[in-house]
């Protein structure tokens, strides 16, 4: 289940929903009603089943770490692990931890990525088979990490 940091999660569903976003979990909805929101039928398919590892310090802010925008709409779910999502709305990030069981939907919105360990995701995203996840950096300075902390 999605868990939100800071935020009390009504407010938070409410600002990422007004910057293109959605964070659900599995066990609210049905996987490909999910994915639908934001993926035609035709591109709902999964395109890549990927571990992502936890980096170290060094590389936390490199690659996905980067504050970034993605070219295509998104429909992600974790499968494995534990990550940690960042997406910035209006003058603030809204930060939540990602676990097994939770969908990340996504339409634009600037965002950095940290698996807090090696991480199992579902990747689909828009565009026909030619088109690729393309990342764009924003320049947005990163600020360190929130501190997570495991129950």
């Amino acid at each position: 289940m999605v868990r939100f940091l800071y935020d009390d999660d009504a407010e938070a569903q409410a600002l990422l929903a007004a910057n293109g976003v959605e964070l659900v979990a599995v066990s609210q909805i049905h996987e490909q009603l999910a994915v639908h929101r934001v993926l035609a039928a035709s591109e709902a398919d999964v395109r890549a089943d990927v571990v992502l590892t936890a980096p170290d310090d060094a590389d936390a802010d490199t690659g996905n770490g980067v504050w970034h925008v993605n070219a295509q709409h998104e429909a992600h779910t974790v499968l494995e692990g534990v990550g940690l999502i960042e997406f910035w709305c209006a003058d603030r990030p809204v930060a939540a931890v990602l676990e097994p069981g939770d969908i990340m939907l996504v339409k634009g919105a600037e965002h950095r990525y940290r698996p807090l360990t090696d991480q199992r995701w579902l990747i689909r995203y828009s565009g026909g088979p030619e088109a690729s996840l393309t990342a764009t950096e924003t320049g947005r300075v990163s600020e360190p990490w929130p501190v997570v902390t495991f129950d």
